[in-house]
């Protein structure tokens, strides 16, 4: 029998979009869920060459920044400029009323990155994660609070994760590709969420299917 666990689908083309001629954000509803807590943001942003983007935080966040194509230039009003590149996830503070902007310094080449906000006070830190194993999952951020997990698999193949907790909520987000989420399918650039699983099961329908997990453990 297919156990069905509580869960909420969230299809690429119905994103929050916000959208000028240098940027473009998509934006996970994750407001309308009651299952996250912690992570509060995950948002699908492009930034056109010699473009920057800035805003200012309402209330006291951690910053998860994860470029996928090409790389950028941050800083917020009282840090030094930082770079981060593919295959690289950059930790940031921020405090209410900080002031952060990023930048895409590439002359003539086109940048996407993930923003994730997390309601907790992470530690600084860039984590470089270029090792991975391919057709598994990869835990690239492993915190009490919050797991982020990696994978890039090849078509047909299966990936598993047994979650820290049986209560903890699972935030899946396809990075290109599609996939079959605990038999439900997803599409590049779809997220599901996912509540009170505690072993996760993906298989990869596409060649080059790339994803990306947060695990957030709700006993924190």
């Amino acid at each position: 029998m297919i156990v069905q666990h509580p869960a909420q689908l969230f299809v690429s083309h119905k994103r929050a979009c916000d959208r000028s001629e240098q940027y473009r954000c998509l934006s996970v509803p994750l407001q309308n869920n009651k299952k996250l807590k912690k992570v509060v943001r995950l948002s699908d942003e492009t930034l056109a060459p010699r473009a920057s983007r800035s805003f200012t935080t309402e209330e006291d966040i951690s910053l998860i920044l994860i470029p996928l194509v090409g790389s950028i230039t941050h800083c917020s009003n009282d840090s030094n400029e930082l770079h981060t590149f593919p295959e690289e996830l950059q930790v940031i503070n921020l405090k209410k009323g900080n002031a952060f902007r990023i930048t895409n310094k590439n002359e003539d080449v086109l940048v996407n990155y993930l923003q994730i906000w997390v309601k907790m006070d992470l530690v600084p830190e860039k984590i470089t994660f270029d090792t991975y194993s391919h057709n598994q999952l990869n835990i690239i951020y492993g915190k009490k609070p919050v797991n982020i997990l990696f994978g890039v698999f090849d078509g047909r193949k299966e990936g598993f994760f047994t979650t820290t907790e049986q209560e903890n909520t699972l935030l899946t987000f396809v990075i290109n590709g599609a996939f079959e989420v605990q038999n439900r399918l997803l599409e590049s650039r779809d997220s599901l969420i996912l509540s009170r699983t505690r072993l996760l099961e993906l298989e990869a329908l596409s060649e080059n299917a790339i994803v990306l997990i947060v695990e957030e453990n709700n006993s924190c």
